[in-house]
């Protein structure tokens, strides 16, 4: 009976450097979040990303094991739409803090 919490926690828990864990507890949701942190933010550089697609990849052919299937389709988008969205939000937040900070120049000029 001891050995049941210890495998429950086990499966609750989710080991983010680990492709085949974030893929089972996020799915194609957690794909578009890793890649959008990994081009987009300073933290992501940890993460995944290339070994995570290739999971995905191949969790999306009939060969899957444990229940765990993918679909192509949302999976190109979910990729395809985190790793635009990581690109531009640093430029993005730039451009911000710039204009933030330069229109008290401006104006007082």
């Amino acid at each position: 009976m001891t050995t049941t919490p210890m495998h429950l926690s086990s499966q609750l828990a989710v080991n983010v450097l680990d492709a085949r864990s974030l893929l089972s507890a996020f799915g194609v949701l957690g794909v578009g979040v890793v890649l959008f942190a990994e081009t987009g933010l300073l933290i992501g550089f940890f993460l995944p990303g290339d070994s995570l697609l290739f999971t995905a990849g191949l969790l999306c052919t009939g060969t899957a094991d444990r229940g765990l299937k993918l679909s192509l389709a949302p999976l190109l988008v979910a990729a395809a739409v985190g790793a635009l969205a990581g690109s531009q939000f640093p430029q993005a937040l730039a451009r911000r803090i710039t204009a933030t900070r330069l229109r008290p120049l401006l104006v007082a000029s």
